[in-house]
């Protein structure tokens, strides 16, 4: 997972690894369709035109879209938001669970978070939609939870809310 949702740029940086290629997508030009393909320079160095090709790669409208969102990234200081955020939800997550027996887990990294129950939760996701709150399932029984990287600890609260009225 890249692009600041787990706390950092890009989740391996938190295990300590160092992959040869990374690919991006969606996040890189929030909304833009684009695509990029990282690799180590001795990757890099092996390959030949025509090795690797891209629909949404390089042009200069996509090119500046990305810019402009690491300069967002950059100004509005979202990792920042991610890591103070974050932690708040989890907290808030666990609450909950202390006080719902049908709750086994809450467990995700930065701001991807997976709530897992024991029964079905096709109706969870049902009735919080109903209420405006955005929630998919992770198979039968997680809820997963990728909020905006901009999310408040307000609407932290105002979604744990709408997740204690619908469960």
């Amino acid at each position: 997972c890249g692009m600041g949702r787990t706390g950092t740029m890009m989740a391996y940086e938190q295990y300590g690894v160092k992959p040869d290629i990374v690919t991006l997508a969606k996040a890189l030009g929030c909304g833009v369709p684009v695509g990029a393909f990282v690799a180590k320079e001795e990757v890099a160095n092996a390959m030949v035109p025509g090795d690797h090709g891209s629909t949404y790669g390089g042009n200069p409208f996509v090119a500046a879209a990305v810019n402009a969102v690491f300069d967002i990234f950059e100004k509005k200081k979202v990792l920042d938001n991610v890591n103070e955020v974050a932690p708040y939800l989890k907290e808030r997550l666990n609450e909950v669970k202390a006080k719902h027996s049908d709750i086994v887990d809450v467990r995700g990294l930065g701001l991807m978070c997976g709530i897992e129950f024991n029964h079905p939760v096709g109706d969870i996701v049902k009735k919080a939609m109903e209420k405006g709150v955005i929630m998919i399932s992770a198979g039968k029984n997680i809820v997963r939870l990728v909020p905006p990287l901009v999310i408040t600890k307000s609407d932290v609260d105002k979604f744990i809310s709408v997740l204690e009225e619908v469960i």
